[in-house]
């Protein structure tokens, strides 16, 4: 499932420039892995870069998470 971040939002911490973030959740952490290195984001990816910073972070389930 993926939810976009959308309305307004508050910086209260961290870098200046940030503009929205996406929360992907995927059935295991290699599958969030393989998501990314698969052929297909490849492609769709190379068209946003150069537009500006992207961080990608996989986050693994654990106590912190829900």
């Amino acid at each position: 499932m993926c939810w976009p971040a959308a309305g307004a939002t508050r910086s209260l911490e961290g870098p200046e420039q940030f503009h929205r973030f996406v929360v992907i959740d995927f059935p295991t952490l290699e599958a969030g892995v393989a998501c990314f290195q698969s052929p297909e984001y490849r492609a769709v990816a190379a068209l946003r870069r150069g537009g500006g910073i992207v961080e990608n972070v996989i986050v693994e389930d654990g106590d912190a998470t829900v």
